[in-house]
């Protein structure tokens, strides 16, 4: 009975001093961190960039760094030390990473706490197949396949482009398949699904050594206002565990306003003794054009119901 008093008497304590006034809790400053990020993709350039971090009445802000002593390795041999490119870039004499191998780093530099990170390269998913079909007007639904490796941990990323007459563009798109677990929903419903909306990435945890059939669906209005015929890219990205848990704390950081008790957002890092992300991706892709398929349509219309208004005349001058 005291403790229950004393924990009574604690709460109410509490609880006056929170509607007296704001209790000012003091947070300690963090120091300085290199701030290291690179997406290594298989078969593109290898390029690191580094910078600062710096914490400024709750603004977080980075200052780029020039003068960074960067060591890379491949499978633990040395590749070499990166250059300085221009605003925190470095690259290694236009080095080409390559699948199946694993890469690791190093940045220093004479006032920041050296930062370490490593990751593995993968290979590439083929997309096996792309189809499409107009389901009403403006609305395409892309139906893609691929095999999944069976009894590993795989993780995926979609993205849907259209060809805009001097460069392929990112659009949005939705899908009910069960893998994206309500993100990409048209109406998402659930804390986790609105913290996760527009998350592009997706587990092979429903699918493990599966052929995997999967659907998207696309409003597009250069579809609706295009004479000419609308070419679409597809691309499937093998990513890592990290590229994967990166991506969704992206996409929480960035919902995190619509979420009015969920405003710290983490983002995930792999950098020790740092910030940032230093892993990889494979993509493949498939192109895919829509020649001319809607005026097609809009044509077998204009007939069917060209047909339709025939057989009802023709109907009416036998009835007379």
């Amino acid at each position: 009975m005291k403790y229950q008093l004393l924990f009574l008497n604690i709460c109410l304590l509490f609880f006056h001093f929170s509607c007296e006034k704001e209790l000012q809790v003091p947070i300690p400053e963090e120091e300085p961190k290199l701030v290291v990020n690179s997406l290594l993709g298989a078969d593109s350039l290898l390029r690191v960039h580094v910078s600062k971090s710096s914490v400024f009445q709750e603004q977080y802000t980075n200052t780029t760094l020039s003068d960074a002593n960067i060591i890379i390795k491949k499978n633990n041999q040395l590749l070499g030390k990166m250059k300085h490119e221009n605003d925190g870039w470095y690259s290694l004499n236009s080095y080409a990473v390559t699948a199946g191998n694993s890469y690791q780093i190093e940045v220093s530099h004479p006032d920041l706490e050296t930062a370490e990170s490593a990751t593995k390269t993968l290979r590439k998913v083929p997309i096996t197949s792309l189809s499409y079909q107009i389901k009403e007007e403006g609305k395409l639904e892309f139906t893609f396949q691929f095999d999944d490796t069976a009894l590993q941990e795989n993780y995926y990323m979609i993205l849907l482009k259209a060809y805009n007459g001097i460069s392929f563009s990112d659009i949005n798109f939705y899908s009910d398949n069960i893998i994206f677990n309500g993100n990409l929903s048209e109406n998402s419903i659930g804390i986790q699904q609105n913290m996760l909306r527009g998350s592009h990435t997706f587990s092979d945890e429903n699918i493990d050594g599966e052929n995997c059939s999967i659907s998207i669906y696309a409003f597009n209005e250069l579809f609706n206002n295009s004479e000419v015929n609308q070419q679409y890219k597809l691309e499937l990205y093998h990513i890592t565990s990290d590229y994967f848990k990166y991506e969704r704390s992206l996409t929480a950081y960035y919902n995190r306003d619509d979420l009015p008790f969920y405003k710290k957002v983490n983002l995930h890092s792999n950098v020790n003794c740092g910030y940032g992300i230093f892993t990889s991706y494979a993509v493949d892709s498939k192109t895919i054009t829509t020649t001319g398929q809607m005026q097609i349509i809009k044509a077998e219309n204009q007939q069917a119901a060209a047909m339709c208004l025939l057989q009802r005349n023709s109907r009416k001058r036998s009835e007379i």
